[in-house]
């Protein structure tokens, strides 16, 4: 029988090391203050990059180590071992921890709680439920209390073996006993269970643990929405409930919430309910991203004949593939596009336009420019901002200028963007002196200069060795309040 193994509190090296780096991977992971760093180890498997370069980094290099520390008189600290076990852990050699952490027993040198969390951890990773109890027992026997991180791997491991009355039957007795979980505990028990398919007691979970002080947040419901989605019977009502659940409680659900549940609606071929959802999440400040815009092109491309999209749907879907890159498949929904006769419009080309110049597609963008005009679709201001930036950083300022100085003829203003893109492409040719005349035109024209654009003529400056210059602008800058 396995005398079981050992752990020590693994700290965030020196390399990492700082305060600041601590509250920022709390914050990034949401966890509470409480929660000691080797949870992030154990729930966070990728965290092993932050080790100490000293760590062994391979798994021959691992057991050479703890295999030269266990004969070494004195033996190092338990925390010297337990670096190596978390380690083989992070990167999944559970037997080969296991194994180690025997020749630790034989040798005397006694586990800590750190090292049994991590035993629990490996056992739990294979599957060995019965020897993770038996691990517990070993916490209690050497008489250490287990901690949240302890029973949430326990928890965890009980999920994952698709036990779910015994996985309850723990959580429960475990509160009777007079121990806690944590918000990082719930979350873990809620995605595990709905990971193995028990949607319906992940709900009961989430509802219940207000009572136990703990409020619900953002991962509990996405894991929840993402289950709901994915069920065979296809529970979109109740997602869609959920999300409103989460809106009125004052948790603000995330892009993964909300593309869980447009990509599932989309693949149902519940268009108009995708739409609905993008527009609470537009209204709620979340941004779509690249994922959102290609669950609603799959969308329609599945229902096809059955709902033709808008021009403004379009051009949601415009700005997610320029954004992805898929500019040829952008021009070929311009062609569907025209093809349904949903007309283009000024934002749709802005879109393409962006994306090409972005792509380093200089003369499909023209081209397109072109198109666009002679389709009598007016540019705008944005249109040109676009152009003028893309021909600067391509290396065509002249025709950029050109294109700057014939706007004042064709009726546009413009506005502090365009000066400012015009004034960096002037001084990344090192042409300060006309980039300085131009901050001065554009403030006699009655466009201001903003903090982006005295910044830009400033970092060029500094570049250059223009070093008073740039002081003098500095100075400016804080006179009109710019930089705070």
């Amino acid at each position: 029988m396995l005398s079981l193994f050992s752990s020590s509190p693994i700290k965030l090296e020196k390399a990492i090391g700082s305060l600041a780096l601590l509250i920022k991977l709390r914050f990034a992971f949401q966890f509470p203050n409480s929660v000691p760093h080797s949870a992030l180890l154990l729930c966070f498997p990728s965290t092993s990059s932050l080790h100490s370069h000293s760590q062994p980094q391979s798994l021959d290099e691992a057991v050479d180590s703890f295999t030269r520390m266990l004969f070494m008189r004195p033996p190092p600290s338990i925390i010297q071992f337990t670096k190596i076990l978390g380690s083989l852990a992070n990167t999944n050699h559970f037997p080969t921890a296991i194994s180690l952490f025997q020749q630790l027993q034989a040798r005397g040198i006694a586990p800590d709680l750190f090292t049994l969390n991590i035993l629990i951890n490996c056992c739990c990773g294979m599957g060995r439920m019965s020897l993770a109890f038996s691990v517990l027992a070993k916490i209690f026997r050497m008489g250490f209390q287990p901690d949240t991180v302890t029973l949430t791997t326990i928890l965890k491991g009980l999920c994952l073996s698709s036990n779910v009355e015994k996985t309850l039957h723990f959580h429960d007795r475990v509160l009777a006993h007079g121990f806690h979980f944590d918000q990082v505990t719930y979350g873990t028990l809620i995605n595990g269970l709905c990971k193995t398919g028990h949607t319906s007691a992940a709900i009961q979970v989430l509802r219940k643990i207000p009572r136990y002080g703990i409020a619900p947040d953002v991962f509990m419901y996405s894991a929840i929405i993402d289950s709901l989605c994915k069920d065979t019977l296809g529970q979109y009502k109740e997602a869609i409930d959920l999300l409103s659940d989460m809106v009125l409680r004052n948790i603000t659900p995330n892009v993964y919430a909300y593309n869980t549940l447009i990509d599932g609606l989309c693949k149902e071929g519940k268009i108009k309910d995708a739409k609905s959802v993008l527009a609470v999440m537009a209204k709620h400040g979340v941004k779509p991203d690249v994922v959102t815009y290609t669950s609603l092109m799959d969308g329609y491309c599945l229902v096809n004949q059955n709902l033709v999209p808008d021009t403004v749907t379009y051009n949601t879907l415009f700005d997610g593939l320029s954004k992805s890159k898929r500019i040829s498949r952008a021009l070929e929904l311009l062609v569907e596009m025209h093809d349904r006769g949903q007309p283009a419009d000024v934002i749709t080309y802005n879109s393409l336009l962006d994306g090409m110049f972005k792509n380093q597609q200089p003369n499909k963008a023209l081209m397109l420019f072109n198109q666009m005009k002679e389709c009598a679709i007016n540019p705008d201001i944005c249109t040109y901002n676009i152009l003028i930036d893309g021909l600067c950083k391509g290396g065509r300022l002249i025709y950029a200028t050109e294109i700057f100085q014939d706007l004042s003829l064709k009726g546009y203003c413009p506005n502090v963007r365009t000066y400012t893109i015009m004034i960096n492409g002037l001084c990344k040719e090192g042409l300060f002196e006309e980039a300085l005349a131009l901050l001065s035109k554009m403030e006699g024209n009655g466009c201001l200069p903003d903090a982006v654009t005295f910044e830009t003529v400033i970092r060029a400056l500094f570049e250059k060795d223009e070093i008073d210059m740039a002081e003098k602008l500095l100075r400016e800058m804080v006179a009109r309040g710019l930089l705070n």
